[in-house]
């Protein structure tokens, strides 16, 4: 078995498709702590045994 050094172990994706994914798992988390939050931030108004 040859080892082809433009891939990265173990996913078998070369560096830019790895950074491609990774920029997209990183954007995804961030919209997920965005709506995370305002649902909290709503869920804060509008229980009146929060207050």
């Amino acid at each position: 078995m040859e080892i082809d050094p433009t891939r990265v172990w173990p996913t078998g994706l070369t560096h830019p498709e790895a950074e491609e994914l990774h920029r997209h798992v990183i954007e995804g988390t961030r919209l997920f702590g965005v709506i995370s939050a305002l649902a909290h931030l709503l869920a804060y108004i509008y229980t009146p045994w929060l207050h």
